[in-house]
């Protein structure tokens, strides 16, 4: 890691400049002296430590949810899409698993409660589709696997799916932020990702937007359903 420092001084900078070049040449004369005498493993205990930067820890939010499961469908978008994957997944109780959903800017992570097995792990540029179904307890997303080929993660969440469902969109319009910031400023080349096409970056202005928007509709529904 490299980094550069920068002073503003009311004094010429030269005499700084100098004074630090002065010490450096010193240091490096005296390393390549050390390092022309033999290595003795009783002196490495006077090296001086240096702590290793630790890498900035990305925030991380997780959710205690039940995954219905993941089937292919036939779309990249479409509540439609989401609600027909639903019905079929609600169907089947005894194939709900307890998970732990963690939700970053980059990725989404499903693994087991129990034993934290990794069950799934999804790029958040590959996400192509979110939403709240029918019932205000369900939520899914759609990814982008490969060109033409798209999987609905399905899950049940308590009390509902609005805290899952905002920290995945939230995740969705971070990674499209990022897109725009590294984006060339004569703005001439796109900076939507390669294949899959139907990424978040593509798809985050039109069809995440509406997946987000099906919740103030949703919550409003009233009688929903428990298992």
């Amino acid at each position: 890691m490299l980094k550069c420092h920068v002073f503003r001084s009311d004094t010429p900078a030269k005499n700084i400049a100098t004074s630090l070049h002065d010490i450096c040449s010193k240091i490096m004369a005296q390393r390549k002296s050390s390092s022309r005498q033999n290595t003795d493993p009783s002196r490495l205990g006077d090296l001086p430590f240096q702590e290793f930067p630790a890498p900035k820890n990305e925030l991380v939010q997780r959710f205690q949810v039940r995954y219905l499961g993941r089937v292919p469908v036939t779309k990249p978008a479409g509540l439609d899409v989401i609600n027909v994957a639903l019905e079929t997944a609600l169907n089947s109780k005894d194939n709900w698993t307890p998970v732990t959903v963690n939700v970053a800017s980059a990725t989404l992570s499903i693994l087991t409660s129990e034993t934290e097995e990794v069950l799934s792990e999804c790029r958040v540029r590959f996400l192509s589709f979110m939403g709240v179904g029918k019932d205000v307890h369900t939520f899914a997303f759609i990814m982008a696997e490969r060109p033409g080929d798209f999987i609905c993660h399905m899950f049940w969440c308590d009390p509902n799916a609005a805290s899952l469902s905002e920290a995945v969109q939230a995740a969705c319009m971070l990674r499209y932020q990022k897109c725009l910031d590294a984006r060339p400023p004569s703005g001439g080349s796109s900076c939507l990702p390669g294949p899959p096409a139907d990424s978040v970056a593509r798809r985050v202005g039109s069809s995440v937007k509406k997946g987000v928007q099906s919740l103030l509709g949703s919550f409003k529904r009233s009688g929903s359903q428990t298992p």
